[in-house]
């Protein structure tokens, strides 16, 4: 594999701008899709990255031409909110190639399988690889169009593909852009592994106060304080348990922070506070976040509906997800990857690689 690969990166917020500045700056051929002409304008010339990886470069192609952006590219990067997820699908899959890898940063839970039934019902009959990372490649920002800045590069980012024969070659793919990534057994593995959905809605509905009346504060600095630590434990535990029902291991959450960051610190909230690249990540500027709205359906919904089917109590999952509807005014259980997903998932064998 060479430098010049061309790989294409699907969605213009702030993972993906991110994450061309940082190919583009490694010297692969990158193209950039996002739906609005207005932020294409914006995005066209140079990107400047900050943070801990510094440079400018300017992608090959950013473009509302879906079909242009992924051509000819062996590897797709998706890094749209997981809800986004069959929407991308659908988008996809009249100019997807045989040959061609696809990968979701991040998966959350149950990724592939919402991706590749929205592939199906599009009529994709393409020959391509489709996996999952367990958390983005990066913890990062974009305040301003083109200038996105990397607060941090994950150490460990776990890859899974939707086929497990598939993901010895997927994980070769994608180890030259990302040498941080490593083979998981499986998606059951990616996806149970989603620490986004302890770490990102509880706190923002605990700090919605601060929120509506337009406070600034660091999501997880400020936002965390030890009591919500002690909840997110609590819901944590439950993902833990819904994992080692299926025959799953996954890392806790302080666990998974010491593996990823390589930080130390006393219990979780400790740990938070330790990790460098949390600092400066703010938190929500309104409730119509992908906190919510990202981490609800495709995280807590599917854990608890797993729960309910191999007989694990979720009750502060469960709490979370009533909070969440009534805010958001709708039914993310029936809306998200619930039970039917799970249903079709576990027909499927998940837990079983």
């Amino acid at each position: 594999m060479m430098a010049n690969m061309k790989i294409a990166v699907i969605s213009a917020g702030n993972g993906g701008q991110t994450m061309a500045a940082y190919l583009a700056l490694k010297g692969y051929e990158t193209a950039l899709y996002t739906h609005d002409p207005v932020k294409a304008g914006q995005l066209a010339g140079p990107f400047t990255l900050t943070g801990c990886l510094q440079g400018t470069a300017t992608p090959g192609l950013v473009s509302t031409d879906i079909g242009a952006v992924i051509a000819g590219a062996p590897l797709v990067m998706v890094t749209t909110p997981a809800q986004n997820h069959p929407a991308i699908a659908a988008a996809l899959a009249p100019w997807l190639a045989d040959g061609q890898s696809v990968v979701l940063n991040p998966g959350r839970t149950m990724g592939t399988y919402a991706f590749t039934q929205a592939l199906a019902q599009a009529g994709c009959r393409a020959r391509i690889v489709v996996g999952e990372t367990d958390t983005f490649m990066f913890t990062c920002r974009a305040p301003q169009p083109g200038r996105p800045m990397l607060n941090g590069i994950k150490a460990v980012v776990a890859v899974a593909a939707h086929n497990p024969a598939d993901t010895h070659g997927l994980v070769t793919l994608m180890q030259e852009p990302f040498p941080n990534v490593i083979a998981a057994p499986g998606v059951a593995h990616t996806g149970l592994s989603n620490v986004g959905m302890i770490f990102h809605p509880l706190p923002t509905l605990l700090n919605m106060a601060r929120i509506e009346q337009g406070q600034p504060y660091q999501h997880y600095l400020d936002g965390i304080t030890p009591r919500i630590a002690d909840l997110l434990m609590k819901a944590d535990g439950e993902r833990l348990a819904v994992a080692a029902a299926l025959g799953v291991t996954v890392p806790s959450a302080p666990q998974w922070l010491q593996m990823t960051y390589g930080v130390e610190g006393e219990g979780l909230y400790g740990l938070l506070q330790a990790n460098k690249a949390y600092r400066g990540i703010m938190g929500p500027h309104d409730l119509s976040t992908r906190y919510i709205y990202e981490d609800v359906p495709t995280g807590c919904v599917p854990v608890s509906a797993l729960g309910d089917r191999l007989g694990v109590e979720t009750p502060m999952l469960d709490a979370v997800i009533t909070m969440a509807d009534t805010l958001a005014g709708c039914d993310f259980m029936a809306t998200g990857r619930g039970p039917a997903m799970v249903a079709t998932a576990m027909a499927d064998g998940f837990g079983t690689a």
